[in-house]
């Protein structure tokens, strides 16, 4: 499925740019019944929802041992395969949780020194601007096509785990629309994928164009 979108000169963010518009699109027609475009299963099973995961794995490999609390962790840990570690005091449990998830995403542990894999980390440095902007949206660039022009209402994640949690969240809607549920939550977690999508086409897009 493609789109047509103004070229910025990156590729690497006209692709992401192309990519978030397209996942927009998909959201759009599903919110309002209508038949999806032709390739939307296959664009959110191949694109979308890697580059949600890429996301995923970024948080977990620049998690800092202070970015969350122990439940917090162990909750990430749960989440990402592992099973509960033993019991431990304080300092040893929280770094013990940080080499896990990060072993989880292929850093950490012990081995070679090799260059941190930068597709998950430009994915999850871009998805902590979106979440930032979000509730900052002009009315004008707000695409949702239900309610109010505005995304103020919608919180930034403050720590690992709510971050971990909105991730997740757009994971379940992009597969809720693909497998043809539609929105599970079209006024909740629907509107908050969106305007992720929304807003990160609009990032990728006007975010790298020069002032002035």
């Amino acid at each position: 499925m493609t789109q047509a979108f103004e070229p910025i000169g990156f590729a690497a963010f006209d692709r992401l740019a192309a990519l978030f518009r397209a996942t927009r699109g998909v959201l759009d027609a599903a919110f309002r019944g209508a038949e999806l475009p032709a390739g939307a299963a296959d664009l959110i099973a191949d694109a979308a929802l890697p580059h949600v995961e890429a996301m995923a794995s970024g948080l977990r490999i620049t998690l800092e041992a202070d970015d969350a609390d122990l439940d917090e962790l162990r909750d990430l840990l749960l989440a990402g395969g592992f099973g509960p570690l033993p019991d431990a005091s304080a300092p040893e449990a929280r770094a013990a949780l940080i080499e896990a998830l990060q072993a989880r995403s292929g850093v950490g542990g012990v081995r070679e020194l090799v260059p941190a894999p930068s597709e998950p980390l430009t994915a999850v440095g871009h998805a902590r601007l979106v979440f930032a902007f979000l509730p900052r949206t002009p009315p004008a660039a707000v695409h949702f096509p239900a309610g109010r022009r505005t995304y103020a209402d919608i919180p930034v994640p403050r720590s690992a785990g709510e971050y971990a949690m909105r991730i997740e969240e757009l994971e379940r809607e992009l597969w809720s629309v693909a497998v043809g549920r539609g929105p599970r939550d079209p006024h909740g977690a629907y509107r908050r994928t969106y305007g992720f999508f929304d807003t990160a086409e609009r990032l990728a897009v006007e975010g790298l164009r020069p002032t002035g």
